[in-house]
């Protein structure tokens, strides 16, 4: 069994069927963890919703190296996804639910207030996406 601060990670190249190997990797995750059900449950939406905005907006459809790094410690589970793809033009200091019309614009929103701590950064080597939800007792 791995250590509780050991990584799960995933390093792909986007397409089809990334979304699948982030579940696959998230499903690892959990059967080697005893993580409660709500925070598995919040983290699989916040990585599936992240995840999606890698595969569609980080390089118009067209397939980006991806690494996605997982990591359970006592207090928390820790995701972090790093892409070679363009800058996100995002303040998620302003996000927000889109009106009840639109039929874009939820998941990061969805992402950011399941999580405790959702975080974009870019630098020379892509974006940096982090994701933390806390451990409940």
């Amino acid at each position: 069994m791995p250590s509780p601060e050991s990584a799960h990670v995933l390093e792909t190249n986007t397409g089809p069927d990334t979304l699948a190997a982030i579940q696959a990797t998230l499903d690892e995750v959990w059967s080697a963890h005893d993580v409660p059900e709500l925070v598995r449950m919040h983290v699989d939406l916040a990585a599936g919703e992240i995840g999606a905005n890698i595969v569609e907006h980080s390089a118009d459809g067209r397939s980006v190296r991806m690494r996605m790094e997982v990591r359970v410690s006592p207090e928390a589970v820790r995701t972090t996804f790093t892409d070679d793809g363009r800058a996100t033009p995002i303040d998620l200091s302003e996000l927000a639910m889109p009106d009840d019309m639109s039929d874009r614009g939820r998941g990061l929103a969805i992402a950011y207030r399941v999580l405790d701590e959702l975080s974009y950064r870019r630098d020379r080597e892509g974006n940096h996406w982090t994701l933390v939800r806390v451990l409940e007792e």
